[in-house]
């Protein structure tokens, strides 16, 4: 494995050192900033790559394949599963260190009064919610709510012990660790975890973040995954080998499609686990064909798929280590075909696995490009520092005819660029901003409505909607509020989305309005070498989930088009509904349409207003500081000896 880190520091090692050279020279001053933070940021850098995936896809085992050691224990119930990072060691957090932050107990409590309003039932704070959890018979939890009743028994056992710390931040050893990620009455107050860990990845400088699942309950897991997937530097999903996608793997692959092309570069990974399990090539074919057809079926189009066996890979890495002992020994002979003979080397049986592949092409279309493109900027920033040093000798070095002729121009020029750089007129992008809002909720609306025939047949299920004794009148409004909770989470993964979108949008138009600055500094006969275009970052804005429009007593004449399971299953019925409830659900989905839009639009029109006042004064800066230094030159008030030792060192740093 290349060391990428060991190239960011000696990159970050020579910026520091142009910075040094040149802060004393006049004009330069904001540049050996810039150089000095690019270095500090360079030095600290993380990868980090985001590990997704339903519950027993097997990301844990896939993570500690990555990672060579069985570092991550399996979590009995992920649905409660809290965020798990593996960082590199630091001075503060050796290796074996683990930050642990307990929920709130606000958060707890909102989280327990969700899981309750699954069964109809209600509890002001976290102890009376107790007595209310008792009263919960398992015979009678439908199976979508068994996780929710999972959840809220593991609070009721685990609250007396760890009802004190709350909120705290916890230091504990790897064996309490563990306790935290597989006991399910302490993972359930988990917020997140911190394990500082020394192994190949995290010497790469990699954050490994192991997500709660695509099943996860906790409706805050929604917007954190979508924060992972918007900043993360890799996106890893794990489905296993002969699992079906579930409906949750389904909406987190349709979020992946919708924003796939927001990105620079494409960053996603799909591994189908224990790809072992396959018979033979053809079956394994066959297998990711399937997997491809469901990916692309999302808005994936293209997706690079790896087969892979987490389990063989662990093994072989264990036997690289020298660790392979007993049951284990045994596994790796079964699963390499070793027989009672010599053991499969290592390298061989990594490849047998399917990680080398995968490892090769990650580290390739992500670690390397993105090394590739920090040290670029960063040697383009040195040696545009050594152009301008070399346009302030040629400067300082002309007779004193021409200097003074040149600082005459270089007066005017200053003048007029300052001028142009206050008319900048940035209302174009303002109303293709509001253009590209109103858009993009067009499409919004339209993809919503394209997806509410399996909307509603996913509410109204024959298993649901069954005459067997049950309150069909309960079942249909159970239905209805389930349509409407999938709308709503629909719209909020839409707005999130959408809001990536327009992040992009703002970027390019700030981009576009940086060249119109510099176009018209050049125009005012101002020669200045600005420092490149860096794409700004934006917190993403929360959406609700929720249609706030919507009661379920308002559609009591589109439900009483039920007359029975057998007119609507097998006649017309569930059609006669399915119409007359698309009509129904405009007002609500308009509503919250109208009301994301306007919050839209004023998100990311200030974004863009200050982004236009931030170009302004970052070019208006350098024009400046480039012009004092011009200014010194042709006043002979600098030491052309030294600016020539400087420009040769500068030359020097970035060839090396």
């Amino acid at each position: 494995m290349e060391d990428y880190k060991a190239k960011l520091s000696t990159t970050a090692g020579r910026l520091k050192s142009a910075s040094e050279a040149i802060a004393a020279i006049t004009g330069f001053k904001t540049t050996a900033t810039g150089m000095k933070q690019r270095a500090e940021r360079l030095e600290q850098n993380l990868f980090t790559v985001a590990l997704f995936g339903a519950f027993s896809a097997g990301k844990s085992s896939f993570a500690n394949a990555l990672m060579g050691e069985m570092v991550l224990p399996v979590s009995p119930n992920p649905t409660t599963a809290a965020i798990n990072k593996i960082l590199p060691p630091t001075d503060v957090y050796p290796h074996g260190s683990v930050r642990v932050k307990l929920k709130s107990e606000a958060d707890i409590t909102l989280d327990v009064q969700q899981s309750l309003a699954v069964f109809a039932l209600e509890a002001s704070d976290l102890e009376s919610s107790l007595a209310v959890i008792a009263t919960l018979d398992p015979s009678g939890v439908q199976p979508q709510a068994k996780p929710h009743f999972s959840f809220l028994k593991a609070v009721a056992k685990g609250l007396a012990p760890i009802g004190e710390q709350l909120g705290q931040e916890l230091i504990v050893d790897l064996k309490e660790f563990k306790s935290f990620v597989a006991k399910e009455e302490k993972a359930c107050f988990v917020e997140w975890i911190e394990l500082y860990y020394d192994c190949p990845l995290t010497q790469q400088g990699i954050t490994l973040v192991d997500t709660p699942g695509a099943d996860s309950i906790n409706a805050r897991h929604t917007g954190v995954a979508f924060n992972y997937i918007k900043n993360a530097d890799a996106v890893l999903f794990v489905t296993y080998y002969n699992h079906a996608f579930s409906n949750a793997d389904r909406e987190f692959l349709i979020q992946l499609g919708r924003v796939k092309d927001t990105f620079e570069m494409d960053k996603m990974f799909f591994i189908v686990n224990a790809a072992d399990l396959a018979k033979d090539e053809e079956e394994l074919q066959g297998v990711v064909t399937h997997v491809r057809k469901n990916l692309v079926s999302c808005g994936i189009s293209m997706p690079r798929i790896y087969p892979v066996s987490s389990q063989t890979a662990l093994l072989a890495r264990l036997h690289e280590r020298g660790e392979l002992k007993g049951s284990a020994e045994k596994v790796y002979r079964q699963r390499t075909q070793s027989g009672e003979g010599e053991l499969m080397a290592p390298a061989s049986a990594l490849e047998l696995s399917g990680i080398s592949r995968f490892e090769k092409d990650f580290l390739s279309f992500t670690i390397q490009e993105l090394t590739e493109i920090a040290v670029s900027s960063a040697i383009a920033e040195i040696e545009r520092a050594a152009r301008a040093l070399e346009e302030l000798i040629s400067s300082a070095s002309e007779d004193e005819s021409v200097r003074q002729a040149k600082r005459q121009e270089a007066e005017r020029a200053r003048a007029s660029a300052l001028v142009a750089i206050e008319k900048l007129d940035a209302s174009p992008e303002r109303k293709a901003l509001d253009k590209e809002v109103e858009e993009l909720l067009y499409y919004v609306r339209q993809r919503l409505f394209f997806r509410f025939g399996d909307m509603f047949k996913e509410s109204f299920n024959p298993s649901v909607l069954q005459a067997d004794g049950r309150d069909l009148k309960a079942a249909l409004k159970g239905s209805l509020d389930e349509l409407a909770r999938f709308i709503g989470y629909d719209l909020g993964q839409e707005m999130r989305a959408t809001a990536l979108r327009l992040e992009k949008f703002v970027n390019q138009h700030g981009k576009r309005l940086r060249d119109r600055l510099c176009g018209a500094v050049e125009e005012a006969g101002a020669h200045v070498l600005f420092e490149a275009y860096e794409p700004r970052s934006f917190e993403t804005p929360e959406f609700a989930e929720t249609l706030s429009e919507y009661s379920a007593a308002d559609f009591a004449k589109e439900l009483s088009l039920f007359k029975n399971a057998k007119d609507f299953f097998e006649k017309n019925g569930r059609q006669a509904m399915l119409e007359a409830l698309e009509k129904a659900m405009q007002a609500p989905v308009t509503s919250y349409l109208t009301g994301a839009g306007t919050r839209l639009n004023g998100d990311y029109g200030q974004a863009l207003n200050r982004l236009t006042e931030d170009l302004q004064a970052d070019v208006r800066t350098q024009v400046e500081e480039s012009f004092a230094g011009l200014f010194d030159a042709l006043s002979l008030q600098v030491d052309v000896v030294q600016l020539k030792k400087v420009q040769e060192h500068l030359q020097g740093l970035a060839q090396a």
